[in-house]
């Protein structure tokens, strides 16, 4: 359901919200819905306002619902450039694609009405929200282990049920986003990214050759054109972004979700969660095992993957991927001076994520030339580097220091 009947541009008080959010309900329960109070669920300062809207429900029906409303000022509907604007209709449209798709699989929360013009979507309450980040960080070994498969299979399941969506994708964004255009490509981005780190290699005396060239522009294209992999793609499937309710695991959050390779984001976890601020090692036999979890669900619907050949050549193309845009993001900033980011630092990072893509490179015997590069450029930055501490594991898989 969409509602456009409101034309105001600054940001509404909550009274306005609230009555706009009890009409939508009532539209698409068929009856009338009163919604009795709201609780903040997000900081002040960020860029979208998560609300929990709760109601006096019957038992047939929710309790209660999540408002999320992204915080533009003034809030501009028709804006085709804001970065805030266009972020907000790929979460509604992401939402809404993923609730509408047949097979019974839930991957997102329940999506129930948008509005245009307040700039705000209702959405299924999942309730407290526990993600991927607590067994990782606060349990053990046994319970994160159990957790990084059943996000795989989340993941994976995604993918399968979206292969070949494309068309009714980008109908549903046209009605939601009319002159929008949703993000389908990323060749120009990447072409950018390969001569920013081209660049960058030959400042530092790590030499580059037609063969790297060859490898960059096997990289670019495999991405720019996915073949059989082309699904659905989070494309931020960090550990904060998953809900964990127990029997299964849900993404939220599809701000950045798009169509695109569906490898993107099943290399998350052999390429160090690329986008997140949890940034950790796993332990290489649970990645093996994270991959094998996930490529079971996605031959589902991506019948090619079967092949190890294909899939193999898939996977490691996509982490050269996921190091042209660590090289291309950090690097120049790193080699003036460090930062923390979450819990890892930057350089931390780059060292980790050159060392991930040399071994699947290795191991699957793919792109020679970017791994000689990588191979080198790594020992640069380690001999540049000698305070910085190799990326640890995460803490549900580190051995526990003995007693003193």
């Amino acid at each position: 359901m969409i509602d456009d009947t409101h034309r105001a541009s600054p940001p509404p008080p909550d009274h306005d919200l609230v009555a706009a959010a009890a009409r939508m309900l009532s539209d698409v329960f068929g009856r009338p819905i009163q919604l009795t109070q709201l609780e903040r669920l997000s900081e002040p300062d960020r860029r979208n306002q998560l609300l929990r809207c709760h109601c006096a429900s019957s038992p047939d029906m929710p309790s209660s619902f999540i408002l999320k409303k992204v915080e533009n000022d003034p809030h501009a509907p028709l804006d085709q450039v804001s970065h805030n604007q266009q972020r907000f209709f790929s979460d509604w449209v992401g939402n809404q694609f993923l609730s509408g798709l047949a097979g019974g699989a839930l991957h997102s929360p329940q999506f129930y009405a948008g509005n245009r013009a307040l700039g705000f979507i209702l959405l299924e309450d999942l309730g407290p929200h526990r993600s991927l980040v607590q067994p990782l960080l606060h349990e053990d070994a046994i319970r994160a282990r159990q957790a990084l498969l059943r996000y795989s299979v989340c993941v994976g399941q995604l993918h399968a049920a979206t292969i070949d969506k494309l068309a009714a994708f980008e109908g549903l964004y046209h009605q939601v986003n009319p002159g929008g255009k949703p993000y389908t490509g990323q060749q120009a981005e990447l072409e950018r990214s390969v001569q920013r780190v081209q660049d960058s290699l030959r400042a530092l005396g790590v030499l580059t050759a037609v063969p790297l060239a060859k490898d960059l522009t096997a990289i670019v294209s495999a991405v720019a054109s996915p073949g059989p992999f082309l699904a659905y793609i989070h494309g931020d499937p960090c550990p904060d972004n998953v809900f964990d309710s127990g029997a299964h695991m849900r993404l939220i959050d599809f701000e950045l979700g798009h169509f695109g390779h569906a490898l993107i984001d099943a290399a998350y976890g052999r390429m160090i969660f690329p986008t997140c601020w949890c940034a950790n090692r796993l332990p290489r036999a649970i990645v093996a095992e994270m991959e094998d979890q996930y490529r079971a669900e996605l031959i589902l619907g991506c019948p090619a993957a079967r092949d190890d050949s294909v899939f193999e050549q898939a996977l490691a193309t996509i982490c050269g991927y996921w190091l042209l845009n660590t090289l291309a993001w950090h690097l120049e900033r790193a080699l003036a001076e460090d930062d923390d980011w979450g819990i890892a630092s930057t350089r931390q990072r780059i060292i980790a994520r050159l060392e991930a893509f040399i071994t699947t490179s290795d191991d699957f015997d793919q792109f020679p030339s970017l791994r000689g590069a990588a191979s080198r450029l790594h020992a640069v930055l380690v001999k540049r580097w000698p305070d910085s501490p190799p990326l640890p594991l995460y803490p549900a898989f580190r051995e526990p220091e003995p007693a003193r």
